[in-house]
């Protein structure tokens, strides 16, 4: 704003703060102005919101005064100016050719000086005693800040009153629009984060802030939010995610295919390693946990085994295992399979009257199933 680093003459108070903490006492204007600058950047960073009231001073007289909302688009400094300039355009008064030099000045109203929230100020004009008009205009060029001076010769005071009352007005008016146009600002800025995640606006999360989809994705497959985990994956398609995805809606086959084109942390291996048991390869889960040495995973295979009647390689793992479930699992497998054994050859007796031939088929699929499901409670928590 081109002004001296005066403190004796320009001054700047920040008080009535909400949302900031800055100093209050009075201090340098460009001082002043760049904490006030520095926090409305902070502000808009945490896209959080203040105010506070700006009080400046020339030699102890208060120049103006305006509340403002932070944080703004633009600089501090462009935001006083502005304000200057419109209580300049509204308080001028009409430009003369007379020439004032060697005469003494008549009785005129000083600067008009806003002091309040709204930026309607006490606008009473002060009349000066008879000082020369000269000496008036050699220390407005002083000030930093310059308010024309009124020189009102022949106006009634009770028409100067009505123009104060119509100045006042007008400022009224610009500081609630500027404080509108704040306001419209604030609302039009987009959602945090935060706010979009909590109210479970996960697509539009990962529009606003692309850097954090990684995140989004965590948080839905932590949930098992398989509808929210398919639309975002819809919109922000990714290998990773095709895998979690599959692996939550149990579809095995689309597991295995994915794996290879992720890369397979020790909690996608345990995932591989399940969507193989359920795809009946026993032995490729066994490779994998071959390196992971899980107990649960070791356990979910032990029981695919008996499930599949591969009893000697169940046995195998429960040796290591020692797990008395698995074991009794094992020796009930067994009777199942050889149940199986037994009324199949009875089915296929062709000796054997139809009835009991169709006894039989019913009784191996009913051992089928039981062999099948043999400790699926286990399986299932995998």
């Amino acid at each position: 704003m081109g002004r001296k680093n005066n403190k004796e003459t320009d001054t700047i108070k920040i008080t009535n703060q909400e949302g900031l903490a800055l100093a209050t006492d009075p201090q340098p204007f460009d001082e002043g102005l760049a904490q006030l600058q520095e926090a409305s950047d902070h502000l808009f960073d945490l896209a959080q919101e203040g105010s506070c009231q700006i009080t400046a001073y020339h030699r102890d007289r208060v120049v103006f005064s305006v509340k403002i909302k932070l944080p703004i688009e633009g600089k501090i400094e462009d935001l006083i100016s502005d304000l200057i300039s419109k209580r300049q355009e509204v308080e001028a008064p009409p430009t003369t050719d007379e020439s004032v030099d060697n005469e003494p000045a008549p009785e005129t109203a000083p600067d008009l000086v806003s002091t309040d929230d709204t930026l309607a100020g006490d606008t009473t004009p002060k009349r000066t005693r008879n000082k020369p008009h000269r000496a008036t205009v050699k220390r407005a060029k002083r000030m930093t800040v310059k308010l024309p001076s009124i020189s009102l010769p022949k106006i009634s005071h009770q028409l100067l009153k009505h123009l104060i009352t119509v100045a006042a007005l007008l400022i009224l008016a610009s500081g609630f629009l500027f404080g509108t146009k704040l306001a419209v600002d604030a609302y039009n800025a987009p959602p945090t984060y935060a706010a979009l995640m909590k109210h479970g606006s996960y697509v539009e999360a990962g529009k606003l802030y692309p850097a954090r989809r990684d995140e989004v994705r965590k948080k839905l497959t932590a949930q098992s939010n398989v509808k929210q985990l398919v639309k975002f994956q819809r919109s922000y398609p990714k290998a990773e995610t095709a895998f979690d995805l599959a692996y939550l809606q149990h579809d095995w086959p689309q597991v295995i295919k994915t794996s290879s084109q992720v890369t397979l942390s020790q909690e996608r291996q345990i995932k591989l390693a399940v969507a193989y048991v359920h795809t009946k390869q026993f032995d490729a889960a066994v490779l994998i946990n071959e390196q992971l040495k899980s107990k649960t995973l070791s356990e979910v295979i032990a029981l695919g085994y008996v499930r599949q009647k591969d009893f000697d390689k169940a046995q195998k793992i429960n040796d290591d295992l020692k797990d008395s479930t698995i074991n009794q699992a094992i020796e009930v497998g067994k009777k199942y399979a050889a149940g199986i054994d037994a009324f199949n050859k009875i089915a296929n007796d062709p000796q054997q009257s139809a009835e009991k031939r169709q006894q039989a088929k019913e009784t191996v699929k009913t051992f089928e199933h039981a062999l099948s499901t043999l400790g699926e409670s286990r399986s299932s928590n995998s």
